[in-house]
């Protein structure tokens, strides 16, 4: 397992802890505000910071398994190599858009933190959110990155037998 592959996989632990305790907080403000009238204030917004979480840091271990959807339109009917060239041209299409989006996240978590931006209710700073959706985003720029590269390696090498 490379470095690339153990981080990603370690991000998608830190998600999954995350998303234990979101569930874990939305169970007990219901089992409060049900049985005691007495939810727990600001649930909204911790929820909110888990799912920034939970959802942006999964996302680079899904582009090192290759398991976000896709369509095999032509696959079947296209030689191997017209699909290589898809393929990679779809990969750098991802290195460009995660790129373009992780650069232009920089500026607005530079704000939050210049400006102390805080949430309503617990006042926490909002760079928390976005510093986790910025990780994420980055992170899945370059595991696309190195995938991009390995399917270029990949794709040179000459096809022997086998």
């Amino acid at each position: 397992m490379s470095a690339a592959t153990a981080a990603a996989r370690f991000l998608t632990g830190v998600a999954a802890v995350f998303l234990l305790a979101m569930v874990g907080i939305n169970v007990v403000d219901v089992g409060l505000r049900s049985g005691f009238n007495a939810p727990i204030f600001g649930t909204y917004e911790i929820v909110e910071l888990f799912l920034a979480a939970v959802a942006f840091l999964a996302i680079p271990e899904a582009f090192f398994r290759g398991q976000h959807i896709t369509i095999e339109l032509i696959d079947q009917i296209v030689p191997p190599r017209a699909v290589t060239f898809l393929r990679a041209t779809g990969l750098a299409a991802c290195v460009i858009f995660l790129g373009l989006l992780a650069y232009h996240m920089i500026q607005p978590a530079i704000d939050f933190v210049e400006f102390e931006e805080v949430t309503p209710d617990l006042q926490y700073p909002m760079i928390w959110k976005a510093g986790f959706v910025l990780a994420g985003v980055t992170f899945s720029f370059l595991a696309v990155v190195v995938i991009f590269l390995r399917e270029i390696r990949r794709s040179a090498k000459p096809s022997g037998g086998a």
